[in-house]
């Protein structure tokens, strides 16, 4: 009868639709499922992903991250030397598409603001020019479009959940799809009219662009990117 006892108690090894049922978020979901995955059925390593899923679930309180709290699920299995040999990284699409349109919104929103800022105030014919792509609406357009696009492409080109990948063809159409429909936004966003699309002084993009920044660098401590074609995270490093 003990014995019995004891097996009703013992953790074992989460299915997905155990992770479905447990409170966690779809992205701490996907974090203990990687870890499943990880320990290639050692059912002895059920009560460390059981403890993980616990301070997963606390964390969820206060809105810390699984990448905050253990970085990635091999280091959360104690595994620190051949982590990355053992899994591939998380990936930048793990992230999901909304963060991902935020992110990448951002980090064009403040490179464009510098560059169109620099430009304006190094040249005198571009103030007294039509706004063009440098015009305010034109310049927000172009970011969230171009966010848009990006966590399109992203999403495409990552490997499905189930291990799948996309097919080379559908990558390449939309990458280049992406990027034409893009690039004919922005040309078409210089056209809009100045009343609506003003052109502001140079030293204001510029401000925009520190800004910008800061919000980029805010976003990604909140959410725990790490990666995109700025490259990684501002994820603290934590104290042992």
């Amino acid at each position: 009868m003990t014995e019995s006892q004891e097996q009703t108690v013992t953790p074992t090894l989460p299915s997905r639709a155990d992770l479905a049922t447990s409170g966690l978020t779809k992205r701490n979901q996907d974090f203990i499922w990687q870890m499943v995955q990880l320990v290639e059925g050692d059912e002895s390593k059920a009560a460390l992903i059981a403890e993980v899923g616990a301070k997963l679930l606390d964390g969820q309180k206060t809105g810390t991250t699984a990448r905050q709290l253990f970085n990635t699920p091999a280091e959360a299995l104690g595994r620190k030397a051949n982590a990355t040999e053992a899994t591939p990284a998380p990936g930048y699409a793990t992230y999901g598409f909304w963060p991902l349109l935020v992110d990448n919104a951002i980090a064009f929103f403040m490179m464009f603001s510098f560059m169109f800022g620099l430009t304006l105030l190094f040249s005198k014919a571009s103030q007294t020019g039509s706004a063009g792509a440098a015009g305010i609406t034109s310049l927000i357009l172009t970011s969230l479009l171009g966010g848009f696009f990006f966590a399109v492409v992203t999403m495409t080109l990552a490997p499905k959940k189930d291990g799948s990948k996309t097919p080379v063809l559908l990558k390449i159409l939309v990458s280049v799809g992406a990027f034409v429909l893009w690039f004919l936004a922005y040309l078409a966003f210089s056209y809009l009219p100045a009343v609506i699309n003003p052109l502001l002084p140079g030293w204001l993009y510029l401000v925009f662009a520190v800004l910008a920044f800061i919000g980029f660098r805010f976003w990604r401590v909140k959410t725990g990117i790490q990666g995109g074609f700025l490259g990684g995270s501002t994820r603290r490093p934590q104290t042992k």
